[in-house]
């Protein structure tokens, strides 16, 4: 299943921009006389017209100079007004001289993750925390167990491995793994590879058979809680205590907007027959009817607690600006089917 953050990451600057900029007309993913700009706002000031083009880049490393050298090549073709640039993580020295001089405006867009464990916990305790687990296949390709919105634990539940007769879930055969937390730095990341029985085959849900050989996952030792009341799934907690800070080539905060205060979905017209997901949640649903100023969902794929969830709901439909249009082949396709799956159920 691919993960394309960077879409994610130039959606959400659009939307924080859609948010921002009163009377401007945003559009993400825009072509301007055959040039791709990944964020684009126009408005008029006046009997002027302006162009605003914005590049992002979700990099792990700082933004090179030759990218921002690139950009105002690409930003003067098209006789833009203003050209802004929009990094996860920073830049390199040599682009802050390079932007002063063609007048292009350097931004850096963190997320933060503000969960209060003090309101919430009643104990806190070490625990250890696996991710990016990954099946290594008999051609040496990997496949990948997707994390997010809590579906990696519904996986380790539900996978299921065949083997000389045998049968047991992703989880128990973790579990014969052992590791001393007391051995482990709090927070400094490990990699583990594990080889699986000869000839197992996983059943991974709604996904398929595979035949791997391996499994590598990274793991690391990290804080846990007991909660003091029945509370949400850890990632629907990070989701609605996200905020995002958007800072200038001092460092200085330009705007900080909470999760709540940005909609996504600013340009979502919903259809009938069509996928759509809540970003902040990772809930994904299929558009069942439309009645008036009511919208009828399936909510196909939710996770809590390991657990899948799954239900048909109504709500209005001006609050569609917080859903996003799937367009991912790949899970297109495994929701599909788990449409049909649900449908044959109910």
């Amino acid at each position: 299943m691919s993960n394309p953050t960077w879409k994610k990451f130039e959606r959400l600057v659009a939307a924080i921009h859609h948010a921002e900029t009163q009377g401007a007309t945003v559009t993400w993913d825009d072509n301007i006389d055959g040039r791709q700009f990944d964020v684009t706002l126009r408005f008029k000031a006046g009997i002027y017209d302006y162009l605003t083009v914005i590049e992002c880049k979700n990099y792990k490393d700082k933004v090179p100079v030759e990218k921002i050298d690139a950009f105002v090549t690409k930003a003067r073709d098209i006789n833009a007004s203003n050209a802004v640039f929009v990094s996860s993580s920073g830049y390199q020295s040599g682009c802050f001289a390079v932007a002063a001089r063609h007048g292009v405006k350097l931004l850096t867009l963190e997320e933060k993750i503000d969960v209060n464990l003090d309101e919430i916990a009643a104990k806190i305790v070490p625990a250890l925390n696996i991710f990016n687990v990954r099946f290594i296949l008999q051609d040496g390709k990997e496949f990948l167990l997707e994390d997010a919105g809590g579906r990696l634990a519904y996986l380790m539940n539900n996978i299921q491995l065949h083997f000389s007769g045998h049968q047991t879930t992703l989880n128990v055969f973790l579990n014969s793994w052992r590791i001393s937390l007391s051995a482990l730095q709090p927070e400094r990341e490990y990699e583990q590879v594990l080889a699986f029985p000869t000839g197992v085959v996983a059943v991974v849900p709604h996904e398929g058979e595979f035949r791997p050989e391996k499994i590598k996952f990274c793991y690391k030792l990290t804080k846990g809680f007991i909660p003091k009341a029945p509370t949400l799934d850890t990632h629907l907690l990070e989701g609605t205590g996200t905020s995002y800070e958007l800072t200038d080539e001092k460092g200085d905060l330009v705007r900080k907007l909470t999760a709540s205060e940005i909609s996504l979905g600013f340009d979502t017209k919903l259809e009938v027959g069509k996928f759509y997901v809540i970003p902040s949640l990772q809930n994904y649903y299929y558009c069942e009817k439309i009645e008036n100023n009511l919208t009828h969902y399936i909510l196909v794929e939710s996770y809590q607690f390991g657990m899948l969830i799954q239900a048909r709901l109504s709500q209005e439909t001006r609050y569609s600006v917080y859903y996003v249009e799937v367009k991912d082949k790949e899970r297109l396709l495994r929701l599909e089917r788990m449409l049909k799956r649900y449908l044959e159920k109910s």
